[in-house]
């Protein structure tokens, strides 16, 4: 399991210095979600990517790209590019087969114990959610990497023995900017 974390952890950080591989992933135009505040009247429509291979689907902005297998993700999702951007934020998701069956409150635990050991963990926010009646913890860190001041969501879903980590990637100071559009993504995730 550490092993397993290790890698999660090493994978979040690439994909914080942007992706260049370019693959053919499934996406199917969707149609665009009704806003339910004034604040959201702005939502672009959306796509919906669909990864056979590792069994679940997901809803994102079309105005983000989609890469698939970058840094060994399923997919990565890139926010649009700003002349300003020093990292492009993305979510990224993997996938992992671990040795033993877990439930979610105890993977979390293990691997929490883990993060609060290194000396560049800050933990902003811990949360237990539902995602499409599923189970899932829900943590918001910051860290530094580099010259840069980092901020990560990370969401882990378990089905069986089969690790599902979807993280979303920016600078603390451009991690409110796609906030809300990385949260209505992970509301749409599905195993399938």
């Amino acid at each position: 399991m550490k092993k397993t974390f290790s890698f999660m952890l090493v994978m979040s950080l690439f994909f914080l210095l942007g992706c260049t591989k370019q693959s053919s992933p499934t996406i199917v135009p969707t149609a665009p979600t009704t806003p339910t505040t004034s604040l959201e009247e702005n939502i672009p429509a959306r796509q919906t990517y669909e990864s056979k291979i590792d069994g679940f689907l997901i809803q994102f902005p079309s105005t983000w790209t989609a890469q698939e297998k970058v840094y060994g993700s399923s997919v990565t999702f890139n926010s649009p590019t700003n002349e300003t951007d020093k990292i492009k934020e993305n979510v990224a998701i993997n996938t992992s087969k671990l040795n033993n069956t877990y439930t979610i409150d105890e993977y979390f635990t293990a691997n929490k114990e883990r993060l609060i050991t290194q000396t560049w963990y800050v933990e902003i926010e811990n949360s237990t959610i539902k995602i499409n009646e599923m189970d899932a913890k829900k943590i918001i860190f910051k860290s530094i990497y580099k010259d840069y001041k980092l901020q990560f969501e990370e969401v882990f879903i378990i089905k069986n023995t089969t690790l599902y980590t979807i993280t979303y990637t920016a600078t603390e100071a451009t991690f409110n900017d796609f906030a809300q559009q990385v949260n209505e993504m992970i509301a749409t995730f599905e195993i399938k």
